[in-house]
């Protein structure tokens, strides 16, 4: 894979005073990038995982089915695909601070509006305008990456922000299950909007700038249409954000269905569906860890095929569980953890091979990389929720579905060359 080295005045990070040590700065920025950049991501994810635990709680206080709330998370997955094709031109051409601060107040605002609503439907478009603005941080988290790291590098820095991001599905739920437990749902939506503006002062004070005015684009809607083709176009970059969409769309179809399967069918407590929840984001944190030595031994896509080869396997397991009456609390546990821990493996590798060959236009290529990721997990929400018929087969269905197209798409994938990935740090 090629790397494009970018000039040293386009790292900011590297600014620094003359008798500090190069290895010691670029450490230090890098945890600092890590943990803002990954907690803007994890805002979005919040937004998702505190309010799983409270699906019957919020069915039963709006007088609607389970799967009528699960439309306000579908609702939710369409925003976060849909909003980033805007943010990532409006990042190109303004950079990347402006677009972002805009997210998180919409953000802020659409969470005091879903914590005041008594009706499932303006539930559900509050849900919406709530992803419009947290789909800002991830898209544009993703471009900053690219404005500083390449290759190695770049996969290591999406690793650590997927180490902050998975504080999000251990505690998210458990803090969930908590205030269901003791205060009313609606409780949860007033805590993500105090997070969002902690989250806006995170950026006005620690986030800097990455993209300077002399790699900006001056184009409007033609040019980021233009761009957009171009990259729907190309191998290089369909193969990765495929390989990666339909791993993020059984991540997806498990979080839409799992409150169901866990609480409802298998009777279990919220708080021990946390636990379950958590137990599957540690799989998830500990892999995507693992990512850069493994992806470093065996190549982005020999990596990718191993890990689209397990998740199959074991979508494959749950199906035939669920099926013949087999699906033991324990085996379906066991099957989701590695489905979903599988994608701390694909996730950063595709996203860093999806981004690394754009450097002009990272910020488009990332909200493209992003809008087809979400929509892939908006399309398998839609079919759980619209299938559902109160067993876990559908669920189970679309998961393996989701697996058995990753193998099948790095099946397809020519080889590329043995050689590892190697480092390019900017």
């Amino acid at each position: 894979m090629d790397c494009i080295e970018a000039a040293p005045n386009d790292a900011p990070e590297l600014a620094v005073p003359i008798h500090e040590p190069l290895e010691i700065v670029k450490t230090r920025s890098t945890l600092r990038y890590a943990l803002v950049l990954g907690t803007l991501t994890a805002l979005g994810a919040l937004g998702i995982d505190m309010y799983l635990p409270a699906f019957p709680l919020i069915a039963h206080s709006l007088h609607v089915t389970q799967g009528r709330v699960q439309m306000s998370l579908v609702s939710y997955f369409l925003a976060l695909a849909l909003g980033q094709i805007v943010y990532g031109p409006l990042s190109d051409r303004y950079g990347r601070r402006t677009p972002l601060l805009v997210g998180l107040v919409l953000f802020s605002a659409a969470s005091v509006g879903s914590a005041l609503t008594t009706d499932i439907n303006m539930l559900i478009g509050m849900r919406f305008l709530q992803g419009i603005g947290a789909c800002a941080g991830s898209v544009i988290s993703r471009a900053v990456v690219r404005d500083l790291r390449s290759g190695e590098e770049a996969a290591r820095l999406f690793a650590s922000m997927l180490l902050v991001l998975g504080v999000s599905p251990i505690c998210a739920p458990l803090l969930g299950s908590v205030i269901t437990e003791f205060l009313p749902w609606q409780s949860m939506f007033w805590l993500l909007a105090c997070l969002g503006v902690l989250a806006i002062t995170s950026v006005w004070f620690l986030l800097d700038e990455s993209h300077p005015v002399h790699r900006r684009t001056d184009g409007g809607i033609g040019q980021a249409a233009r761009t957009y083709v171009r990259l729907l176009v190309d191998p290089k970059f369909m193969f990765p954000v495929l390989s990666g969409g339909v791993s993020q769309g059984l991540l997806f179809a498990y979080l839409s269905a799992s409150p169901f399967i866990y609480i409802t069918l298998h009777h279990v407590a919220p708080m021990v569906y946390s636990v379950l929840f958590a137990l599957n984001a540690i799989g998830l944190i500990g892999l995507a860890q693992a990512n850069v030595k493994l992806l470093r031994k065996f190549g982005p896509q020999r990596l990718i095929r191993f890990a689209a080869t397990v998740q199959t396997a074991s979508a494959l397991v749950l199906l035939t569980a669920v099926w013949f009456h087999f699906d033991a609390l324990l085996l379906v546990a066991a099957c989701f953890f590695v489905c979903v821990g599988v994608h701390g493996l694909i996730g950063p590798t595709t996203s860093m091979m999806a981004l690394e060959p754009y450097p002009a236009f990272a910020g488009a290529a990332s909200a493209l990389s992003g809008m087809l990721q979400f929509a892939c997990g908006a399309l398998t929400g839609i079919l759980v929720s619209a299938h559902f018929n109160g067993t876990g087969i559908p669920s189970a269905e679309v998961v393996l579905g989701c697996a058995a197209s990753g193998l099948v798409i790095s099946v397809l994938k020519a080889p590329s060359k043995a050689e590892p990935v190697k480092a390019v740090a900017v």
